[in-house]
């Protein structure tokens, strides 16, 4: 069975560094022991992930390795946007959580948990969110 977990900006940059917070390594280890998984970045997050100088090098480097999804087809747009109907959560965050809504995965990894627990509630995921 495998495993999908998706990362907001800030989740990126964690799963980025030397030594990630110790909830995401719990979450690298499910991923390992599983021997499957995927994940997925949706490609607006790298706005939120980089800084456009020499301390990109580190989320770079990981970027090679994760699955960026890079396209936004207008149903996703519109399911995205729906998630965030009434809500005060950004565009971005909308559409991580319409990811990890669509994908069913089974992690989200955020600085954003209330935000992203709200978004997925409202579309009717049932992903684990992880603070970092």
């Amino acid at each position: 069975m495998s495993v999908t977990v998706v990362l907001d900006g800030a989740g990126l940059q964690a799963w980025a560094k030397r030594v990630p917070p110790r909830d995401l390594l719990a979450v690298m280890e499910v991923l390992r022991r599983q021997g499957a998984g995927r994940v997925l970045v949706p490609s607006v997050v790298t706005v939120e992930a980089l800084t456009g100088d020499a301390r990109d090098a580190s989320v770079n480097r990981i970027l090679k390795h994760l699955d960026l999804d890079e396209h936004l087809p207008m149903p996703r747009t519109r399911a995205a946007a729906s998630l965030r109907q009434g809500t005060e959560a950004s565009a971005v965050d909308a559409v991580v959580a319409e990811a990890a809504v669509r994908t069913r995965a089974g992690y989200l990894i955020t600085s954003d948990p209330a935000d992203m627990i709200a978004l997925i509630d409202r579309g009717g995921g049932s992903t684990h969110v992880v603070a970092v």
